[in-house]
C-alpha cells in the first residue's frame, strides 16, 4: 500500500495512512496495549510485551523480542496528549544483552496526529531526531510495516 511519506533514509521519517475506522477507534488501538500487541512491529505478533501509562509524562515501553542472547525494547515518555487528535512521545531503542551490556539510540521524538474524514481517520506520523540514516532506514520500514499490520486490524 505504501505509507512511507518521506524518502527512505532522509530526516525526518515520515508515515501517513488512511484507515476505514472511526478516529476514536484508530485512537484506542494506539493507546491501549492489547491493541498495540497486535499490530506494531516488523511481524504481527513480534512484540512480548507493551505497557504504557496515558498521561503526560507516563512512560510507555514495548518489549518487542525476546532471546537466550538478549531482548530488544522500545521506551519513552509521552510528551504531549490530546485524545482522539494527538500523541507526542519521545522514543528510544535499547537492546539489552544476556550479561547486562546495554546498546542505546539517542533519544528522538515522534508526533502522531489523528484526523477524521467522513467514516476514516487520516493518520499522520513524523519521527524526528533520528541522527543516523542507517536508524532512519530501519525506523522507516518498521513504521510502514505497522501501519500495514494496523490497517488489517482495523478492517478486521
Amino acid at each position: 500500500m505504501g505509507f512511507l511519506s518521506s524518502k527512505a533514509g532522509e530526516a525526518p521519517v515520515i508515515v501517513e495512512g488512511r484507515f476505514k475506522a472511526p478516529v476514536g477507534r484508530v485512537y484506542r488501538a494506539w493507546t491501549d496495549p492489547e491493541q498495540i500487541i497486535k499490530w506494531f512491529g516488523l511481524t504481527a505478533g513480534g512484540m512480548q510485551a507493551a505497557e504504557i501509562e496515558l498521561k503526560v509524562g507516563g512512560q510507555w515501553r514495548f518489549v518487542m523480542s525476546e532471546a537466550d542472547e538478549g531482548r530488544s525494547v522500545l521506551h519513552g515518555t509521552y510528551l504531549r496528549i490530546e485524545p482522539e487528535a494527538c500523541l507526542e512521545f519521545s522514543w528510544q531503542h535499547v537492546y539489552e544483552h544476556a550479561d547486562g551490556r546495554r546498546e542505546e539510540t539517542s533519544a528522538s521524538k515522534v508526533t502522531v496526529t489523528f484526523r477524521e474524514e467522513g467514516a476514516s481517520t487520516l493518520l499522520h506520523l513524523r519521527h524526528d531526531g533520528i541522527m543516523r540514516e542507517e536508524g532512519r532506514l530501519g525506523v522507516g520500514r518498521g513504521w510502514e510495516a505497522s501501519f500495514e499490520q494496523l490497517s488489517k486490524l482495523l478492517e478486521a
